[in-house]
Formats: C-alpha cells, structure tokens, sequence
C-alpha cells in the first residue's frame, strides 16, 4: 500500500509541473499577442507599487508614459526622443525548452577529477 501511495505522489508532482509547463507557455503567447498590435506597442512597463505601473507606450511614432493604478490609467507627459523596443521572440527563437533546464538542474552532479579516483 505504501508503494501506490508513494506513487500517487511522484505522479502528482509530475502532473503538476505538466500544467504549470503548458500554462507558462500559454500565457506568454498571451501576453506577446497583447502587448503588440498594428498601431500600440508597450516599450517598457516598470511595477513601482502594489497596484501600480509605469507604462512607456508606443502609438504610431509617439511615445507616452502612462500610470497604471487601481484608481484608473492616467496619462502623465508625452515622451519625445528614440527608445529601443524588446525584442520580440520568434517562436523558433525562445528560452531554451523547460526540458532542458529541467535535464540541467535534475542532472547528478559528477565529482571533479582528483577526489576519491583509484
């Protein structure tokens, strides 16, 4: 009985690291969508408080920085000069595969030559 229930248990966590993988990748197609259209692009947002942002937003060849609170999105001054946008990822061109990282960290670590070697 000890073996199945130590079972449920790994297959649980597995189970658990799946949907976190998935919904992880989800939400980032989510947000890329959402902070990049035809005419508005979100340069650069900052969290300065709790409930608040500082956005730096592209509109056409304009820039603005908005605040961002619970009491509403206010606008604070018009920007002028160039600022870098991120670089949006391509989909072939991401943060290396969750496996991999998962492979680099679960990996036992091999002991550095000279120690206990006979």
């Amino acid at each position: 009985m000890n073996g199945l229930t130590l079972f449920q248990a790994v297959f649980t966590v597995v189970g658990v690291f799946c949907l976190a993988y998935y919904c992880s990748r989800l939400l980032g197609r989510q947000w890329g969508k959402a902070s990049v259209s035809g005419n508005m692009r979100v340069i650069e947002h900052i969290q300065v408080g709790q409930n608040q942002k500082l956005l730096l937003l592209q509109v056409n060849e304009q820039y603005f920085l908005l605040g961002v609170s619970q009491a509403g999105i206010q606008l604070l001054t018009k920007v002028e000069g160039e600022f870098l946008a991120p670089e949006v990822s391509l989909p072939g061109q991401t943060q290396p595969p969750f496996q991999e990282l998962l492979k680099k960290y679960l990996t036992p670590r091999q002991k550095k030559g000279g120690e206990g070697d006979d």
